[in-house]
């Protein structure tokens, strides 16, 4: 199964060779939670380390579609827990 999202991120961080990026939902339940931290690399784009840091300069705002492929995992051998793994805490809501 291929699912897609839309999300939007702030760049956190760039130091010309990968950037930092706060990813916050913007639809359904996920409407202004924040996601997590992904990072863009320069070694993915044609960039040099100077275009790379204006395009994703600290603050920029991005329009990201996350798209992820589910399937399930066989077990490998020696592996007889089938339990869900403990879930973290939830992520809180932006103020």
């Amino acid at each position: 199964m291929i699912t897609t999202k839309r999300v939007e991120g702030e760049v956190d961080y760039n130091d010309g060779d990968f950037a930092e990026v706060k990813t916050i939902g913007i639809e359904g339940e996920e409407k202004e939670l924040w996601l997590g931290t992904l990072q863009i690399h320069r070694e993915d784009t044609q960039d040099t380390p100077r275009e790379f840091r204006e395009r994703f300069s600290v603050g920029t705002q991005l329009d990201i579609v996350v798209t992820t492929a589910i399937t399930t995992k066989s077990n490998t051998a020696g592996d007889s827990d089938t339990s869900a793994p403990e879930r973290g805490p939830s992520p809180h809501r932006l103020q």
